[in-house]
């Protein structure tokens, strides 16, 4: 997998991003984009304060 950022040519902030647990997986998806999002197990998912 790639760690480069996309570039879609436009502003990338007009796409919203939504994150939601579903049962026992961590779920993020950026919702303006077919097949743009990635799960993890809750268990193995940081804390958002460890994430900045």
């Amino acid at each position: 997998m790639s760690t480069e950022p996309a570039t879609t040519g436009g502003d990338m902030y007009d796409c919203e991003v939504m994150a939601s647990e579903d049962g026992e997986e961590f779920v993020i998806a950026e919702i303006c984009r077919d097949d743009a999002w990635l799960s993890a197990r809750s268990e193995g998912a940081l804390p958002l304060d460890e994430w900045r």
